[in-house]
């Protein structure tokens, strides 16, 4: 409540208490949250979009009416903090389209996705998000990490321990996405690699068991020498750097649709974190929380940070608008690079506020979204009663907002703002007023993309939270890339499933490819890439090999133990191979 209407409270108001009650409760929302001593801090988060009833309500409602105050209708209602609203629409209801709904820039591709023209790979694809900066950038760090980890052990020439190359770490970045489809990202590796008929053979054929664990291990994404000093002015400082180009790479190449969805996304993570959070109510409880903007339609991640802690929320805002409450904030640093398109965006009630709906409307931007019934904006008219018959609407208006209370349940009731709406309106299909309809059907952007990224995820089980921030961050890729790649007018149509055992294969075919080439691979593993790339050979144009060689060699399929000797070759591959490993066919089975 402001000075001057403060300054005229009485003591002999029959709502003396309650309007003092009000002023401490608005003084006491700008304190920050108590940190525990586990590390781990409560978030106050509640998205709860249904008011109940409470005593004070009730009470004060009660009291109006007993002391005999004028309840004929108004035109007008006032909030605690004497808001006006008016019961009448200012607009037109045969007014054209508002300026204010109107986009310019229509939805789907732009940037450098674009070069590919109307069709695209998976892989070409996913190269946009992770870039040849980001994948050098991991390259460069994971290999210093890696030549400190060779030293302790004995023998250096091990070939688990060799620095990993472009091509390697990608097969890697397959095999994840591997384990994503196969929804065995948390299951051992002992499991993964068995050769007893239970494992995942394309693990095996990509790289040894003892390669995959070791190059996990070693994933590192900045300069640990330089980490201490970094972390003074920024603590997200082991992943803030690959964080941010990702974020960027992803606004390049989308252009979003009308609507926008502002929510958090909780990272699952146990592990030792001074920022990891508890939100009761997400699945994980505990972990990472990341503020995110995405597409409502089609769950793009457009825009998102990591929450690190307080006065974390404006770092890239300037002196006025760190003014503001946090939720206010992180709805102004999500919604910058969209500022001034005419888009709207949708939120819950932790970040609604008047001062929020009124400063987005001076930077081109609409907002629908549920209000908490402290808000001193809200005439005691709107809020739950115990009375209140379920389906019961009331409208507000000032110039620019509209504030509808809806009873959906007995002793409930829905408060929505909103600065797209600026009229009465019903939907019948769902038999709900228009703006909860509109409301209910874009506030799912960000918990959709969460609920793809947890279907199909490439998280393993991890004490480094970095790690967790990365793996998240290919869960992300893939679902972005899938949207892209449903942007393209010629691409096949396919499940999400399909599409990532797609871009699996093409990260991991380039190894394949080597290691096929590799002598030294076994032959069984050998084999198995022959048949993964489809290198099987056709009798009939394959052409026949002399019977015998030259000069002796080595039988290909005997133990290297006994060493034995022949003259003979394969007539289809030419390899030595003696006559205890042959068999003999006749000249039209080999030919048919």
């Amino acid at each position: 409540m402001d000075e001057a209407s403060s300054s005229n409270i009485r003591i002999n108001d029959p709502n003396f208490q309650n309007i003092i009650s009000d002023i401490l409760a608005e003084d006491c929302s700008d304190v920050s949250d108590d940190v525990h001593d586990n590390m781990c801090i409560d978030s106050d988060h509640n998205s709860e979009s249904e008011q109940n009833v409470s005593e004070s309500d009730e009470s004060e409602t009660d009291s109006n009416t007993d002391n005999g105050d004028d309840i004929r209708p108004s035109k007008f209602l006032y909030g605690k903090n004497k808001f006006k609203w008016s019961v009448e629409e200012f607009a037109s209801k045969n007014t054209r389209t508002a300026r204010h709904n109107i986009i310019t820039k229509l939805p789907g591709l732009r940037g450098p996705i674009k070069q590919f023209g109307d069709t695209a790979r998976p892989s070409e694809i996913w190269n946009i998000s992770f870039t040849e900066n980001i994948i050098n950038e991991i390259l460069v760090w994971t290999n210093i990490k890696i030549d400190s980890f060779r030293h302790k052990y004995k023998n250096h020439m091990q070939s688990f321990l060799k620095n990993v190359d472009e091509v390697e770490l990608r097969s890697l970045f397959g095999l994840l996405f591997y384990s994503a489809v196969f929804k065995s990202n948390h299951e051992n590796a002992n499991t993964l690699f068995a050769t007893d008929g239970t494992g995942r053979e394309i693990f095996r054929l990509v790289m040894s068991k003892k390669r995959f664990l070791f190059l996990i291990s070693c994933l590192r994404f900045d300069n640990s020498d330089t980490r201490t000093e970094r972390k003074e002015h920024d603590p997200l400082a082991p992943i803030s750097e690959i964080f941010n180009e990702f974020i960027e790479n992803c606004k390049l190449n989308y252009s979003l649709s009308s609507c926008v969805t502002v929510d958090e996304m909780l990272v699952s993570f146990r592990g030792r974190c001074k920022f990891k959070m508890y939100i009761p109510n997400k699945p994980a409880k505990y972990g990472l929380k990341i503020m995110c903007l995405t597409d409502s339609r089609s769950h793009y991640l457009f825009n998102a940070y990591i929450y690190a802690g307080q006065n974390t929320d404006g770092l890239t805002l300037d002196h006025t608008e760190r003014k503001f409450s946090k939720p206010t904030q992180s709805v102004l640093r999500l919604s910058k690079p969209i500022q001034g398109t005419n888009r709207n965006v949708t939120a819950d009630n932790w970040f609604s506020s008047i001062e929020l709906v009124e400063l987005l409307k001076k930077k081109k931007l609409t907002y629908v979204g549920t209000l908490k019934k402290n808000k001193r904006e809200i005439p005691q008219a709107f809020l739950p009663k115990k009375k209140s018959t379920v389906g019961f609407t009331q409208y507000g208006f000032t110039k620019d907002l509209t504030l509808l209370s809806y009873v959906p349940k007995p002793n409930k009731a829905v408060l929505v703002i909103s600065s797209m709406h600026n009229q009465k309106g019903f939907d019948n299909d769902v038999q709900k007023p228009e703006i909860i309809s509109y409301y209910n059907s874009t506030k799912g952007g960000v918990d959709a993309l969460d609920e793809k990224c947890s279907i199909y995820s490439t998280g393993r089980r991890t004490r480094r939270w970095p790690l967790a921030i990365f793996y998240r961050l290919l869960d992300v890729s893939s679902v972005n890339s899938y949207v892209l790649y449903n942007s393209f007018k010629n691409n096949e149509t396919m499940t999400r499933a399909d599409y990532l055992k797609s871009l699996a294969f093409e990260l991991v075919s380039p190894e394949l490819e080597r290691r096929f080439e590799n002598t030294c691979i076994s032959r069984e593993i050998r084999s198995g890439i022959r048949r993964v790339l489809g290198k099987s050979k056709n009798l009939k144009d394959t052409p026949v090999y002399e019977d015998k060689l030259e000069s002796r060699k080595t039988c290909r399929i005997c133990p290297p133990k006994k060493k034995r000797k022949t003259i003979y070759q394969c007539k289809l591959c030419g390899d030595p191979i003696c006559l205890e490993c042959s068999r003999k066919i006749c000249s039209n089975c080999f030919r048919n």
